[in-house]
């Protein structure tokens, strides 16, 4: 039974890299053009209990308020930043994993599993490129998932036994 829940995220884990690969781009934008809290919307988002006196001066209150306001658009926007580079970060590690156990698999199984699950490609595809039977291909992309499964469980028994040591 436990096989068949590492089967499962063996193949959920696949068909799951184009869209990481998409996060991916998405999340590098995002940090090379992070949104940021402009000084003009925060000096625009405070309510000041009074207008500045026509002399141009402005209250040890208002200014200490403006000072704070600054300070948490700083820290709001670090914020920001840190969450987009720990999620990149994150989905960067996973993409990783899975193509370097993929890269260990039989060459023809990788093949077989990049082309179908990374690109995307449909078996009538693979068929006219790789010159293989829908049977070929199919037990191919099979004994790929297997040993995958081979690569989690073993994975998930060595860090098991780290936890517990």
């Amino acid at each position: 039974m436990e096989r068949e829940k590492i089967r499962a995220q063996v193949i959920e884990d696949l068909k799951s890299y184009p869209e990481l690969k998409k996060k991916v781009v998405l999340l590098r934008y995002e940090l090379d053009h992070p949104a940021k809290i402009s000084d003009g919307e925060v000096i625009d988002s405070m309510a000041l209990s009074r207008p500045i006196r026509p002399s141009g001066y402005i209250s040890d209150k208002t200014m200490r308020i403006a000072v704070q306001f600054r300070d948490r658009k700083d820290r709001l926007n670090q914020e920001n930043i840190m969450e987009i580079s720990q999620e990149l970060h994150a989905v960067e590690t996973l993409i990783s994993k899975l193509e370097f156990h993929v890269s260990q698999l039989d060459p023809r199984q990788t093949e077989v599993i990049q082309k179908y699950y990374f690109e995307g490609k449909t078996w009538g595809e693979l068929q006219q490129e790789l010159h293989l039977s829908p049977r070929t291909l199919i037990k191919r992309r099979d004994e790929g998932v297997e040993t995958l499964v081979d690569i989690y469980e073993y994975l998930g028994q060595v860090t098991k036994g780290g936890r517990q040591g």
